[in-house]
């Protein structure tokens, strides 16, 4: 927990940085690409029939290098070459419009991450403003919810105004990933306003930029020189004529936003002045011809584009995704009694779903088992106090309540370092009295499996997922062997309906109300 925030303070500087970007491209959507229709996801390249280099198996298709040329459109890399990404699913509808945005950021707190959350945060939420409505966000409104990265769907319920992003990678090898965003605003009339944009950033020293960071500053112009070439080549302009001559250096930039890397060069995808405007243009250039124009991160980038390795997300504890719960819908899987000799395999499955839960431990278990209770906090869950022998608080005196949380406290703390910040009370029975004795929040629960019953594993399932809510807290004890045996399904049908799984904690952002406070579930 500590340990996260150090984590989450070191990318304060870069993401401030990177959210500076968003910003700028967040107001200039509309100088960056004009009106076009028809356009709902990024264009896909055919496949190339080259052979590929040695040693390449498994890298982006490679075409040959005949210098710039019109495109289809970028490549997106298949499923295979982005495993370890993170997905995420925005989603809200109303009588009036409905949104769907989908992104996918590296594991942990990552200045590309916060970045692109920023970016999609802008974009939701000023869409939602415009159209009188507060940003609120839903679940079961995009098929395939939010399960894959980039994984598309459509929304269930359309509506003539609608908003949709959607996300596809372009690069992901080493250190280094590329990630293309289309975020199509749709009116009444129908016609779509999109925004385009390629976002970069190499894992190994957080810088995160755009598209146009490829190239070196004062480059652009020769850049878009190329560009020229290949549409005079493909007819799109005149003989000697250059679309792109008195573009000012800032617009000649916003050009080359969509500027998406691959193993033979990079597909500038941009509107050229002058020409029909209903479709935008993809321009490919190979790598020799770009070498001059580079930056330092486009250098990485190419670099890592052309070696075809495999991608190396960041290394982040299975729990310690940040999630913002006003942007998406959260759910809190909650495992009451533990820590058992079934809590580490549990932990092996949060951690091979990236999925955080808080764990709501007794005393006395922690006290046979501090190894586990440390595991739960080092793989980045919450952990919480659920007294020492689990006795129901309404029924002691006093002293015997404040000694069942103090022993549990002291337990906690010398087993993992840190102290919890909450209380469950056992059976959920707590009354005012009990509540002025300690000093934490009382939380309970608004999802109530029955697993202690053995019900069987779809059954648990079933209530675990079936009534969630946007803020549900779900109780499950880990305890039971049906109840682990059931989490994988329990998490994949949550984030089939849009979740994104948290810790108790994390609905309020982090911060339990006060002491005494007793709550069922998250904001909402």
């Amino acid at each position: 927990m500590g340990a996260a925030t150090e984590r989450r303070r070191r990318t304060r500087t870069a993401v401030a940085a990177a959210i500076a970007i968003a910003a700028s491209l967040s107001a200039c959507d509309s100088a960056l690409v004009p009106p076009f229709s028809g356009e709902s996801a990024p264009p896909t390249a055919p496949p190339s029939s080259a052979p590929a280099a040695p040693g390449s198996e498994g890298a982006p298709p490679v075409v040959a290098d005949r210098g710039p040329r019109v495109v289809p459109g970028p490549v997106a890399l298949g499923g295979d070459r982005v495993a370890g990404l993170v997905p995420r699913l925005a989603a809200m509808r109303t009588d009036g419009f409905v949104v769907s945005a989908r992104w996918t950021v590296p594991p942990g707190t990552t200045a590309f991450g916060e970045a692109l959350t920023a970016r999609v945060a802008a974009a939701v939420r000023g869409f939602a403003d415009a159209n009188g409505a507060g940003w609120t966000p839903g679940v079961d409104l995009v098929a395939g919810g939010a399960s894959t990265p980039c994984s598309g769907g459509s929304a269930f319920a359309v509506t003539p105004t609608r908003l949709s992003i959607d996300c596809s990678i372009v690069v992901a090898s080493g250190t280094v990933i590329g990630e293309r965003l289309v975020i199509a605003e749709i009116g009444p009339d129908g016609a779509a306003q999109p925004a385009r944009e390629v976002w970069y950033a190499d894992g190994a020293d957080g810088g995160v930029h755009d598209g146009a960071g490829l190239y070196a500053a004062g480059s652009e112009k020769r850049v878009l020189a190329l560009v020229a070439e290949a549409l005079r080549a493909a007819g799109r302009v005149d003989t000697g004529e250059d679309p792109f001559a008195g573009t000012a250096p800032e617009a000649a930039r916003a050009l080359l936003v969509d500027s998406a890397a691959g193993g033979a060069g990079v597909v500038v995808t941009l509107a050229v002045p002058g020409t029909e405007r209903s479709r935008p243009t993809s321009v490919h250039m190979p790598w020799r011809l770009l070498e001059p124009f580079l930056s330092e991160p486009g250098a990485t980038v190419r670099s890592a584009a052309v070696s075809g390795d495999p991608y190396e997300p960041p290394s982040a504890p299975g729990g310690d995704d940040p999630v913002d719960c006003t942007l998406l819908p959260c759910a809190s899987l909650t495992f009451d009694d533990g820590p058992t000799s079934l809590t580490p395999s549990l932990l092996d499955v949060l951690d091979r779903e990236r999925a955080a839960a808080t764990f709501y431990v007794q005393g006395s278990s922690v006290a046979r088992n501090p190894g586990t209770a440390a595991r739960i906090v080092a793989a980045g869950h919450e952990i919480a106090n659920h007294t020492w022998a689990h006795p129901n608080l309404t029924k002691l005196t006093d002293e015997q309540v404040r000694d069942e949380v103090r022993r549990t406290q002291d337990a906690i703390a010398a087993a993992t370092g840190v102290r919890a910040t909450s209380l469950r009370p056992p059976y959920g029975a707590s009354n005012a009295k009990v509540r002025e004795l300690v000093a934490l929040p009382f939380v309970v629960w608004d999802i109530d499996t029955r697993d202690w019953q053995d019900p069987g594993v779809d059954v648990v399932v079933d209530r675990a997922a079936g009534g969630a809510a946007p803020g549900s807290i779900v109780l499950l004890h880990d305890t039971h062997q049906d109840t682990i045996d059931a989490v994988p399904s329990i998490i994949d049908r949550l984030r089939s309906r849009g979740f994104a799984l948290v810790s108790v904690a994390d609905q309020f952002g982090g911060a339990l109300p006060g002491r005494g406070v007793l709550v069922s579930h998250g904001p909402r």
